[in-house]
């Protein structure tokens, strides 16, 4: 197995369920209120602790309550914390909404914020001992810049999700090993023209992640679609998609090809979507190898 690290947000995330969301100068009530741990690096840190396999995570903490019980969790999802900075500032937060199929989130980086070039130049040695990255645009965007430089240099599998989307260059993005994007953050990607134009000209780099009707790759031949599960009664769709890296990262780490590092990934974010809690609702090895069992023998 592959060493596999995260460098990314941790945030602390508000969520309020509702019926239907509000829309813009309307008030409504809501049906409940929980106070989660999230952000997409320490999700997507998680959804790896979670399958039982090892994961370091890189980033920064407030100065607040949330930001020290967030840290208390990561070490009990067995998450190695140990490259985690405290920042003189609060640490991140999310305001989730929730439907019954959907969510509206806004995100206050805190702490994220300061998780800058200096910081990866003061980790480098360690950074450069892991094997694949997942990497996303919850720290500061030159971050991202400089360590996609510094990884792609190094020859390292680069799992980047550009979310939440900003103008980005394309040459940038080529030194990824792979780009997971959702139906909305494709259309903003440097060049688009079409689906099927952008997915050949990243020549299999790029993963489309469709929610429900599951993802899309480019295998060097045709656009080949891999079907999401089939759900019945989805609870909270927040995390799916950090789930979905995670179990990329996973796969891939233990020598997987894409397809089937997909395929998997489809599994393990369909099952995040049965529970609460971007975290807390995440697979364990033990639920994904009872779903992949009960398949098997249908």
């Amino acid at each position: 197995m592959k060493k596999i690290a995260i460098i990314g947000s941790i945030n602390t995330d508000f969520c309020f369920k509702t019926d239907t969301l509000p829309k813009p100068s309307e008030t409504i009530t809501g049906n409940n209120f929980e106070i989660k741990f999230g952000g997409k690096g320490a999700n997507e840190a998680v959804a790896i602790a979670r399958q039982g396999e090892s994961v370091a995570l890189f980033g920064k903490i407030g100065e607040d309550t949330y930001s020290k019980e967030n840290l208390k969790n990561l070490k009990k999802e067995k998450v190695e914390t140990k490259h985690i900075e405290t920042a003189s500032t609060c640490g991140g937060v999310a305001g989730i909404m929730l439907d019954k199929q959907t969510n509206s989130i806004i995100v206050v980086p805190g702490a994220n914020g300061e998780v800058d070039i200096e910081y990866i130049k003061k980790h480098k040695n360690d950074i450069l001992s892991y094997d694949i990255f997942c990497l996303q645009l919850e720290i500061p965007l030159s971050t991202t810049e400089f360590l996609i430089d510094m990884l792609a240099k190094a020859k390292k599998t680069i799992i980047f999700n550009p979310s939440p989307i900003v103008d980005l260059n394309k040459k940038l993005l080529q030194k990824c090993s792979y780009i997971v994007v959702n139906e909305i953050e494709i259309q903003k990607l440097p060049s688009f023209k079409t689906i099927e134009q952008i997915m050949k000209d990243f020549k299999g780099k790029l993963i489309l992640t469709c929610g429900k009707d599951g993802a899309y790759f480019y295998d060097k031949k045709k656009v080949e679609h891999l079907p999401a599960l089939d759900i019945q009664n989805v609870v909270d769709t927040t995390g799916a998609g950090d789930t979905f890296l995670g179990s990329l990262a996973v796969k891939l780490g233990q020598g997987a090809s894409i397809k089937e590092a997909i395929e998997y990934a489809n599994i393990c974010a369909g099952l995040k979507t049965t529970k609460l809690g971007a975290q807390t609702g995440m697979p364990t090895k033990k639920e994904i190898e009872k779903y992949l069992k009960e398949k098997s023998h249908s």
